[in-house]
């Protein structure tokens, strides 16, 4: 005969719940997660929007400056004057002939050659100021024509400046290039 089969009592099953304080371990962890994730995304636009403000600055800088060293060392046809002649001082830069026709040039918003104001850019400053300076030490401006012109070109956004640019013109400059 078969014997019986001891039957051994069977625990209960215990289950497992997350406790409160789990709970509340979990949300402070994911939220500091989540705050230190949103401050990364909130640093990377402000860094894609400070990029994009300097390449556009860059830009606008570089067409001004362009603009200008083509042009001749001083003034070819009237008497020459440091600055635009009276003849230039029409708020256009069409009849614009030699660099220091754009000393102290200013316009905000940024201009095309013609005076018609370039589209979208409110907020934006693009000025120009033109030096003599020495020819070993350009960062000095001199009150006399020693042969070379400094160049400068400052571009702002809300009066911030976003971009300088420098250049040096030199007399021997404009005879290389008439040669």
């Amino acid at each position: 005969m078969r014997r019986p089969r001891r039957m051994t009592p069977r625990r209960p099953l215990r289950r497992r719940a997350f406790s409160l304080i789990e709970a509340v371990i979990s949300t402070v962890i994911v939220g500091g997660l989540m705050v230190v994730a949103l401050n990364t995304v909130g640093a990377s636009k402000a860094r894609q929007y400070n990029t994009r403000q300097r390449c556009l600055g860059r830009h606008l800088a570089q067409g001004l400056m362009a603009e200008i060293l083509p042009l001749a060392y001083e003034e070819p046809v009237d008497t020459p004057l440091f600055g635009a002649e009276p003849s230039e001082n029409t708020g256009c830069r069409t009849i614009y002939d030699d660099v220091d026709d754009y000393h102290q040039w200013s316009a905000s918003p940024p201009q095309n050659k013609d005076g018609t104001a370039m589209a979208n850019l409110t907020g934006w400053r693009r000025q120009a100021d033109v030096r003599y300076t020495e020819q070993d030490e350009f960062g000095s401006p001199v009150g006399a024509d020693r042969g070379v012109k400094r160049i400068s070109v400052e571009v702002s956004y809300n009066d911030v400046p976003v971009v300088t640019l420098w250049a040096v013109r030199t007399r021997n400059d404009q005879q290389a290039l008439d040669d």
